[in-house]
């Protein structure tokens, strides 16, 4: 009887090896656009056959992943793994820890080459130009603010010894911004996402208020601003990694000021006219992109996605400063906070420029420079060492 359920279970099985592939081919076609909106990423594409593909192998190895990517009900199995995972209880999925109804991007250690390489190049940068003061904001992530949530045998690194550590070696800098304690201090109220990675907008707001002793501004008050629940299906990068239906979807709110938000102009970068040697932009007259509110990626709804440049121009801000941030994408939610301030905000994105980015804009242009990345982006980052480029 024994020997007789084996053979059933070993027939189950590879008639499901036989039927799984069978049933892909036929109702996931090679034409259909190959795009993930849960994961929000594109899935392998049907391979192109030839001779030469069938002889080197390559038109095999793409289909096995055209096959593992577009596997028939392949998201339904994952989210029933995921949720055997937990019943199992594991707690880790894909470097994304989830306790107490949140997920936690995983931040375990860093490479200490890449930390001093990138240091230098920082330092080199604003010893370069003392024209300019310089400040830095790194900011944690959830994981370090919640970290009590995580699991007491979970391997993870200390961000706040890290930022620490950095803030302590840095050279030519005017401040640093201590905006751990001031998210400490909140780690009660919504200041990261539950399925995303980026702080949200009370998150940002409690960073433009920690800044603003170290930048030199009067921040507003949160009673000076109205909120505007713009949506509250926002499923984020985390998300993403985890399938993980069971968690609340998050919010994703619009601050503005109560007695009238200003009208701005926000420049982001279209093209590079090698001719002019000069940036293209498309033009807005909002930092708010509503379009991003109908697909997955909502939080690019805060002045888009990342681009080599963006500018914002606020000819009724508080001052006549400029400001020129280079940054990650934590700083798309900050900046609506800081155009309050300064009349023009400029960010620049470090991974989409190949030289100079004094070539798009100049720093005798601004009256400050603020380098704003979240620790786990940062410490990862091998784009820093681009502002070697700069003259």
């Amino acid at each position: 009887m024994k020997n007789l359920y084996k053979k059933i279970m070993a027939a189950i099985f590879a008639l499901f090896l036989v039927i799984m592939p069978i049933l892909t081919l036929v109702f996931m076609s090679p034409e259909k656009k190959p795009f993930s909106e849960n994961e929000n990423r594109y899935l392998a594409e049907f391979p192109k056959f030839s001779f030469k593909s069938y002889k080197d192998e390559s038109f095999m190895e793409g289909f096995d992943d055209w096959i593992s990517d577009r596997f028939f009900g392949r998201e339904d199995w994952i989210v029933l793994k995921n949720k055997t995972d937990s019943a199992l209880g594991k707690t880790e999925t894909n470097g994304v820890f989830t306790e107490n109804g949140m997920m936690m991007q995983i931040w375990k250690d860093y490479d200490e080459n890449l930390y001093q390489r990138n240091l230098k190049a920082i330092n080199n940068f604003a010893e370069k130009h003392p024209e300019i003061p310089a400040y830095f904001m790194l900011v944690p992530n959830a994981q370090e603010i919640y970290k009590d949530n995580v699991p007491k045998y979970a391997e993870i690194g200390n961000q706040k010894e890290y930022i620490d550590k950095f803030y302590s070696e840095l050279k030519g800098f005017e401040g640093t911004v201590d905006v751990f304690s001031s998210l400490m201090n909140r780690r009660g109220s919504y200041i990261y996402y539950r399925t995303d990675h980026h702080w949200t907008s009370y998150g940002a707001f409690t960073a433009y208020e920690a800044a603003a002793p170290v930048l030199g501004y009067a921040s507003r008050k949160y009673d000076d601003f109205s909120i505007e629940h713009a949506s509250n299906e926002f499923k984020g990068t985390l998300f993403s990694k985890t399938l993980d239906f069971d968690i609340t979807q998050d919010v994703i709110d619009y601050y503005t000021l109560a007695e009238g938000e200003p009208e701005v102009e926000v420049s982001v970068f279209s093209a590079f006219d090698t001719k002019t040697n000069k940036v293209v932009y498309d033009e807005y007259d909002s930092m708010y992109f509503r379009s991003f509110l109908q697909v997955k990626d909502k939080y690019s709804s805060f002045l888009g996605q990342n681009s080599p440049i963006v500018t914002v121009e606020n000819k009724n801000a508080k001052s006549d400063k400029s400001i020129i941030l280079i940054k990650d994408s934590y700083a798309h939610s900050f900046v609506p906070f800081l155009s309050k301030e300064y009349k023009k905000v400029t960010m620049i994105d470090l991974r989409y420029i190949n030289t100079d980015f004094q070539v798009m804009t100049r720093l005798e242009d601004y009256d400050q420079l603020l380098f704003l990345y979240n620790v786990i982006t940062f410490s990862e980052d091998e784009n820093i060492i681009k502002l070697n480029l700069c003259k």
